[in-house]
């Protein structure tokens, strides 16, 4: 993967980088598909406490944020007629994205080049994926978040990466 990539070359140039792969796989892998959206507050958790021990390094690499289960949530409950509780949680979640957000130093956006694979754990297609994709994007831009859009193989998107991030180390 890009983030595993990514860190290896970091590794390589001699920094202190560490990372964390995506919390909400494991737990879909561990306890089954998401039934109720108070679950993606375990999802925040599991990820947050993921997030903070990586503190300990310069470069902390993560392939999720903790501001997407909020993105899920809002997608957990689509169309229909919200509950109070329902509506708490969203608004819950979404004030934890916004106080986390600040604490990322740099956001990378990589869209879908290489197609969608059903893992057996996303409950997700291909278009629900992409439409998830989308209201990311819908997040960051309506919260005025920069971030850096990498396109390209894996190589070239960590070299792009590595470039952003002031690492001018051909890959």
């Amino acid at each position: 993967t890009l983030i595993q990539h990514l860190y290896v070359e970091m590794k390589i140039a001699g920094l202190n980088a560490g990372y964390a792969l995506e919390y909400s796989t494991e737990y879909l892998k561990d306890k089954g598909m998401i039934e109720s959206i108070s679950e993606q507050y375990g999802i925040y958790l599991g990820q947050k406490k993921l997030e903070d021990e990586l503190s300990v390094f310069d470069y902390a690499l993560t392939d999720y944020a903790t501001f997407v289960p909020y993105i899920y949530g809002r997608f957990m409950l689509g169309n229909k007629e919200r509950t109070k509780k329902e509506i708490q949680i969203l608004k819950d979640l979404y004030c934890l994205a916004i106080e986390d957000i600040q604490d990322y130093d740099m956001i990378v956006y990589v869209p879908r080049e290489f197609g969608y694979i059903q893992d057996g754990v996303r409950w997700q297609d291909e278009e629900v994926a992409k439409a998830v994709d989308k209201a990311i994007l819908g997040f960051l831009d309506a919260e005025n978040v920069k971030y850096s859009v990498i396109k390209g193989s894996t190589k070239e998107r960590s070299e792009q990466i590595m470039k952003i991030v002031g690492i001018n180390k051909e890959i």
